[in-house]
């Protein structure tokens, strides 16, 4: 009797269907009477090429799509970010960073990290006065109608204002429910932004 025989007779014919459907499916290894578990692959989606047209939810989500895909693919590497991150730069955004390594070479700047690389690239494609927008935005929202539609805005505008502490969102947001909304949420002890707007959808 051969190694296979003995495996199937100590497993069974339906531990064996079961086994094969998961050997198929790329989540377990069999090997004589071995079986070793490992990790389905799951295969991430590339990130989007970004043009650069000034747009401040296109920069967001692009950076965004970016550490992600660093993250699935366990990316740690400062300089194997950078290089990653160029490969997805277009027409405009192109020319930046091509501008950026001529002026590397010179000396005229160093951008080593990944970290200085969103900088950098924030200050050239944020439009001039979008922070001053935002905030001037968001402390003149309002809850007109639905508290779901005052959510979504200034949820909106709050991700364009990364730099805004936790108290001036959680002052600005109180204030701009209606009253009856604001006193639910005062009776309720809400301590901060995130909590706010759950208690809020809720």
């Amino acid at each position: 009797m051969d190694a296979v025989e003995i495996f199937v007779q100590r497993l069974g014919k339906a531990k064996i269907e079961s086994l094969e459907e998961h050997v198929n499916a790329g989540v377990i290894e069999a090997t004589s009477n071995v079986v070793v578990t490992r990790e389905a692959k799951i295969k991430a989606p590339k990130p989007p090429v970004i043009k650069g047209v000034g747009d401040v939810q296109e920069v967001e989500n692009f950076l965004w799509h970016l550490e992600n895909y660093f993250r699935h693919g366990k990316v740690r590497d400062d300089e194997a970010k950078i290089n990653t991150g160029v490969l997805y730069l277009s027409e405009t955004t192109m020319l930046w960073w091509r501008r950026k390594m001529a002026d590397m070479d010179k000396g005229l700047c160093t951008i080593s990290t990944w970290d200085q690389f969103k900088v950098e690239f924030k200050l050239q494609f944020f439009p001039n006065n979008v922070l001053y927008e935002a905030r001037r935005k968001i402390r003149k929202s309002k809850q007109i109608w639905s508290i779901r539609g005052y959510v979504k805005e200034f949820t909106t505008l709050m991700l364009q204002i990364p730099s805004l502490p936790n108290d001036d969102l959680l002052f600005h947001f109180m204030d701009g429910l209606q009253n009856w909304a604001k006193q639910e949420l005062q009776r309720r002890q809400v301590a901060d932004i995130e909590e706010a707007i759950l208690e809020a959808k809720s």
